[in-house]
């Protein structure tokens, strides 16, 4: 959205917690000044459909599945109704808890090994999930792998899934090589 300085904490509230940083109960949140940031969307970094279709079309590219292996097999049910079971064909999956060691990233070099075996040498990568949260987990994880070209697609499995005329296969064939 425009914004160059942001931050992510690596494991997130628990590792907050643990540190004993304090915490507030969820009551109302303490008054402040008001802010001026105008956000400015680059394109690209967020894709639809028709950019991740392209994208699996392309060999030069990978589309990323970061849900369970049982919702990209088609063998797990889905947790929002009326969508298909199944996977984009031609994506690969990777769910998004082997690129993390107790809720934390794994070094940059280990998060470099798992891409590298299941891109070979493309660089270009989109990140799907089931509602677009967790492919961004991903896209982080390549990020500090060292990989520049990378987009999030925001409708993931909650857009792809519905029914359209957007391929959907099921089982593994399509899925890369399982970790």
């Amino acid at each position: 959205m425009g914004f160059d300085r942001a931050a992510v904490l690596d494991g997130g509230l628990p590792v907050w917690a643990a540190a004993g940083l304090p915490l507030e109960d969820g009551g109302p949140a303490p008054a402040g000044p008001l802010g001026d940031f105008t956000a400015r969307p680059r394109p690209g970094l967020v894709v639809g459909s028709g950019e991740v279709t392209a994208a699996l079309a392309d060999p030069a590219s990978v589309v990323f599945d970061a849900r369970s292996r049982e919702r990209f097999s088609g063998a797990g049910a889905e947790p929002r109704p009326g969508l298909r079971g199944g996977h984009m064909p031609g994506a690969v999956n990777l769910p998004f808890g082997e690129i993390q060691h107790d809720g934390r990233m794994r070094p940059a070099p280990e998060l470099r090994a798992v891409f590298s075996a299941l891109t070979g040498d493309r660089e270009r990568m989109v990140f799907s999930c089931g509602s677009g949260v967790t492919a961004c987990v991903l896209a982080l994880g390549a990020e500090l792998a060292g990989y520049r070209d990378l987009s999030v697609y925001d409708g993931s499995w909650s857009e792809w899934a519905l029914p359209s005329d957007l391929p959907v296969v099921t089982g593994t064939e399509n899925g890369g090589p399982q970790l």
